[in-house]
């Protein structure tokens, strides 16, 4: 004789695909989210790099100018460097902040993926804790059975 089915076996089927389906995504998120913070990283390195470097040239005009190696045209010109570098300055920091958003974004996205990861984990432990439950009353129940079946077939001599 077949031993009977678990008779919740297609809920914890489908309460294991979900599961299978939301640990994915937890991982694409967690990869999405951690791609975002590189990009995040790297933006802010440009634009410190930037800044460094900006810092450096200036440095050097302002001790040229003190030694007196500068002229009235080479002022004029600082002064379009500067509308440049305030220009670039203005790219890089809305680089930054697009970055930072994505961020957030990802992050967000990411917590939400592992809160319905967590949701269908649980899903999952009430249907296998039900299971476990109905295999143990299952067992319970044949082992009366079979107790009752020994001792029927045992009878004293009277």
């Amino acid at each position: 004789m077949r031993p009977p089915r678990y008779p919740l076996e297609p809920l914890a089927e489908v309460r294991k695909r979900a599961l299978h389906v939301a640990t994915e995504s937890l991982s694409g998120a967690a990869k999405k989210r951690d791609a975002a913070a590189r990009a995040r990283q790297a933006a802010e390195g440009a634009r410190h790099e930037h800044e460094r470097a900006a810092a450096q040239v200036r440095d050097a005009e302002r001790r040229a100018l003190e030694r007196g190696e500068l002229r009235v045209g080479d002022l004029s010109l600082e002064a379009t460097w500067d509308l440049r570098i305030q220009s670039e300055r203005a790219r890089l920091h809305a680089s930054v902040e697009r970055a930072k958003a994505a961020e957030t974004e990802a992050t967000h996205a990411r917590s939400q993926a592992q809160a319905r990861a967590q949701i269908c984990r649980s899903e999952a432990d009430v249907v296998e804790k039900d299971r476990a439950r109905w295999e143990g009353a299952r067992k319970k129940s044949a082992e009366a059975r079979e107790e009752e079946a020994v001792s029927d077939g045992w009878r004293p001599k009277r």
